[in-house]
């Protein structure tokens, strides 16, 4: 068996770069999808009164944004595509891809320093 060489190596690093970074994204994407409607839940269950707070913030922004001085047809299909609801989910969604961003981001720097080791 052959060792590999610097070279090969550095390359092989590049392409598991340049594969792991949009599988990365795509696994936040995935576990945010998922983590958001659990934090959603879990508020109603635990802190229903927060989960009010979110509910009336989100419908001040859909407010906000609705009543712009758009034309009417986009106005329309913006009042058409989005609700109070969907506020509410991007809220916790957004909630979920900084908690994955704080156990990824602490995953990775314990991780790096054995990945240099070997």
């Amino acid at each position: 068996m052959t060792a590999a060489s610097p070279v090969m190596l550095r390359e092989s690093l590049k392409m598991n770069r340049l594969f792991l970074r949009p599988f990365s994204a795509s696994m936040t994407l995935a576990l945010s999808a998922i983590l958001a409607p659990i934090l959603l839940v879990s508020f109603a269950l635990f802190q229903p009164s927060w989960l009010l707070v979110v509910q009336d913030a989100s419908g001040v922004v859909y407010r906000f944004i609705t009543s712009t001085d758009l034309p009417p047809t986009y106005r329309a299909a913006l009042r058409q595509w989005t609700s109070e609801p969907q506020f509410t989910l991007v809220f916790f969604t957004i909630i979920a891809r900084v908690i994955i961003a704080l156990f990824a981001t602490s995953f990775t720097i314990a991780v790096r320093p054995l990945m240099r080791r070997a």
